[in-house]
This record gives structure tokens, C-alpha cells and sequence, in this order.
């Protein structure tokens, strides 16, 4: 069991020093153009305002008939 265990450890020790030794490539920057994130932003919002004015709606309905 003793063995086991410290060749398990041993074995643990290795791989993060290889894992430290291992060379990273660095990701090119990529120049992107925000247009589809502010076409996303102000579909998002929209569709908020949206939502929040059917159900302001809605409630305006339900409170108009019961009195």
C-alpha cells in the first residue's frame, strides 16, 4: 500500500513539473468590431422594455376589471 501511495505522489510531482516546463503559444489579438455587440445590447434591452410593458399592460387589464 506504501508503494502505491508514493508512486502515486511521485507520479503527481512529475507531471507538475512538466506541466510547468510545457511552452504556452500566445493567442494573437484579434481586432473584432463591436457592431454585433451593440445590436445584441439594444435587442436585449429592447426586448426588456418590451416584456416590462406587457405585463404593466396585462395589469392595467386585470386591474380595470375587477372594479
Amino acid at each position: 500500500m506504501k508503494k502505491i501511495i508514493s508512486g502515486i505522489t511521485l507520479s503527481l510531482v512529475s507531471l507538475a513539473a512538466l506541466a510547468q516546463e510545457a511552452i504556452v503559444p500566445e493567442v494573437p489579438q484579434v481586432d473584432s468590431d463591436p457592431t454585433a455587440m451593440i445590436i445584441f445590447a439594444v435587442l436585449f434591452v429592447g426586448m426588456i422594455g418590451v416584456y416590462a410593458f406587457v405585463i404593466w399592460r396585462n395589469e392595467r387589464k386585470k386591474k380595470d376589471t375587477t372594479e
